[in-house]
């Protein structure tokens, strides 16, 4: 099975609470995690000048840590599985559910020009090329 599949099956981001109970440690050690490269894919999705880090991390990652195994680094590789070339764009809930986030957010989002919409005033739709450069710009490093 696809782990990344957006309505299917696993989301293909968790939360760092989420990552701390699959992982059966604290927050805290999953921010070290994050900081020392052991979860290498991890993204601050805040909006712009929020002083609070709103962290998102691969499941793919926090899942192999969980079997022992080194966690994927290539960030080209997992925006290309997340992210397939064949879907030009996702709904506003689609892009929440993915990023385990509420839709409030994606519009505040869209409305920072953070990501774009390309579906007109009542009906938001992000482009790929749009979330895959803030999802870039947003890895933490």
């Amino acid at each position: 099975m696809n782990h990344c599949q957006v309505m299917n099956g696993p989301r293909p981001f968790t939360s760092v609470w989420q990552a701390a109970s699959m992982l059966n440690c604290t927050e805290k050690q999953i921010y070290h995690q994050i900081q020392d490269g052991r979860l290498p894919l991890a993204f601050d999705i805040s909006g712009p000048g929020r002083e609070r880090i709103y962290l998102r991390v691969a499941t793919s990652s926090v899942m192999a840590l969980q079997q022992q195994r080194t966690p994927p680094s290539d960030l080209d590789a997992f925006l290309a599985e997340v992210l397939p070339e064949g879907q030009f764009s996702y709904k506003a809930p689609q892009v929440a559910r993915m990023l385990e986030c509420d839709s409030d957010h994606i519009y505040r989002l869209i409305g920072a020009n953070v990501l774009e919409d390309i579906g007109g005033n009542t009906r938001y739709r992000v482009p790929r090329e749009s979330l895959a450069r803030f999802l870039t710009q947003r890895k933490v490093r």
